[in-house]
């Protein structure tokens, strides 16, 4: 008996996700996911119905690319791997995979939201809160301190 390694809807926000990053054909797509899931079986048979669904969607454009079909996000495809942050935050927690595009403060967050939310009901509320308190503050500086930094790289 097979189990299935992505669960309903994962694997087409996995290859969206994946195509946000870079552009990419049906075989580099297939070659990624096994790079990135080892214990994952990538077929034709799973992924180009995946990217075909999405391409109906309008969430990616194709283009021809050395005699291969490239498939890219469109600015819906953005919109919706976006809007789909928490549950690609709960996949990558899963998996230990990264998949989000980009070194976003919002993707930080959505995979910080997946580790932690599941302790709700385990953890004194108040202590969280203070320890978020002392997080953002810590955070704060960093802005502050990026912030000076480049101020003194465009003054020179």
């Amino acid at each position: 008996m097979s189990r299935r390694y992505f669960r309903h809807g994962e694997l087409p926000l996995v290859v969206l996700a994946l195509l946000a990053n870079e552009p990419r054909h049906g075989y580099e797509v297939m070659a990624e996911l096994m790079r990135l899931f080892p214990d994952y079986r990538a077929s034709p048979g799973s992924v180009y119905p995946a990217i075909e669904a999405l391409h109906a969607e309008g969430l990616l454009v194709s283009a021809a690319r050395d005699g291969k079909t490239t498939y890219r996000t469109t600015a819906e495809g953005d919109d919706a791997l976006s809007a789909r942050a928490a549950l690609l935050a709960a996949l990558e927690h899963r998996t230990g995979a990264r998949l989000s595009p980009g070194d976003s403060l919002t993707s930080a967050l959505a995979r910080f939201t997946a580790r932690i939310v599941p302790l709700s009901g385990r953890v004194d509320p108040a202590a969280v809160e203070d320890v978020l308190e002392q997080a953002a503050t810590k955070i704060e500086r960093l802005s502050r301190i990026r912030t000076i930094t480049a101020v003194k790289e465009t003054s020179k």
